[in-house]
């Protein structure tokens, strides 16, 4: 079986619409590569599959399942430029739901850790906790580092331009135990 990186249940089903055709091949390979979003990739199967009658208007169940889907893409609709807005109260929030310090959260909101060392699964978590998409996110840490500019003034030398470091460099920093470093840093 092919090992992929975690992906988030709405990323499996946004790709599994883009690949779907009528009949079972391949709803069959998405069930085989991500056997964990089965129900939610049969259930979107069904959806698509369903016939509709042009004749008869849309009932009370019908706009209630339009409005949720909705709702969810306007909860799910953070953008680059959003997160380049966001405050660090957002990125330590978010990392809390994770339970990783706080000086992890702002390294992804200063965006010093190199994308290359990060896990696809700690993206992928990341970016559910943003309520963005893991490709969103990617690109916002894929920017230039920056420097806050609260703590610069604070200082009494000159500021540097900040580099990126690994993500287990970020980690160790922040006072993460080893064994912790190694589970997070392992891809399943």
């Amino acid at each position: 079986m092919t090992q992929h990186p975690q992906l988030s249940a709405d990323d499996v089903l946004r790709a599994f619409a883009m690949d779907f055709q009528p009949g079972t091949a391949v709803l069959q390979r998405y069930l085989a590569e991500y056997p964990e979003h089965s129900v939610a990739l049969i259930d979107l199967s069904m959806e698509l599959t369903r016939e509709f009658d042009d004749n008869i208007p849309p009932g009370a169940a019908e706009f209630d399942l339009v409005a949720a889907g909705m709702a969810r893409l306007r909860e799910n609709a953070a953008t680059l430029q959003s997160l380049e807005a966001a405050p660090a109260k957002v990125f330590t929030e978010a990392i809390s739901a994770l339970a990783l310090p706080m000086q992890v959260g702002l390294a992804f909101r200063e965006r010093r850790i190199e994308v290359a060392t990060l896990p696809h699964r700690m993206v992928a978590k990341m970016a559910e906790a943003l309520k963005t998409s893991t490709e969103t996110l990617l690109s916002y840490l894929a920017l230039p580092a920056v420097a806050p500019t609260a703590r610069a003034r604070k200082s009494a030398v000159k500021p540097v331009a900040p580099e990126k470091v690994s993500f287990e460099r970020v980690l160790q920093d922040a006072g993460v135990d080893e064994q912790s470093i190694s589970n997070l840093l392992r891809e399943e």
